[in-house]
């Protein structure tokens, strides 16, 4: 197995440890955006080959029938595992992707991101996000920036 892919499924399995400990209130509330984060983990690798990069976890929740149409990017490699519902996830083509429960997605740094919706109007998705990103890069870049 290459370094890469073992360094990143540990780190996966070392998260999950610390998610199934948390319990989170899933009640839509209103004038709330659809998205919620909950902060995971944040944590530089230690591989010679990685300088610089770090680790950062969060659990996103997309409420019940919640949809996010704000196009964005992130200037890093992010990995998505949906613990709980199912999502769609929208990139370049706009045509959205359907992950159940217990299915990965990966999105390549800087692709636009278009849509992220949860079709259930009763029960919240739950994903764990995996961003694995070098230090100095944005996280998340609208793409068009609100007017002043």
């Amino acid at each position: 197995m290459n370094p890469m892919r073992l360094l990143l499924t540990t780190a996966f399995f070392l998260v999950c440890v610390f998610l199934f400990a948390q319990h989170t209130d899933h009640a839509p509330k209103a004038n709330v955006s659809p998205l919620s984060f909950n902060p995971v983990l944040s944590q530089m690798l230690s591989d010679s080959l990685l300088t610089d990069y770090k680790m950062d976890v969060t659990v996103m929740t997309v409420a019940p029938g919640g949809i996010d149409t704000v196009s964005h990017r992130h200037d890093c490699e992010l990995f998505g595992y949906v613990l709980e519902g199912s999502v769609e996830i929208a990139l370049v083509t706009k045509t959205p992707k359907l992950y159940k429960t217990g299915e990965m997605f990966y999105e390549k740094r800087n692709i636009l991101h278009t849509v992220t919706k949860n079709n259930s109007p009763a029960k919240p998705a739950r994903v764990l996000l995996m961003f694995l990103i070098k230090n100095g890069r944005a996280g998340y870049t609208p793409e068009y920036q609100k007017p002043k």
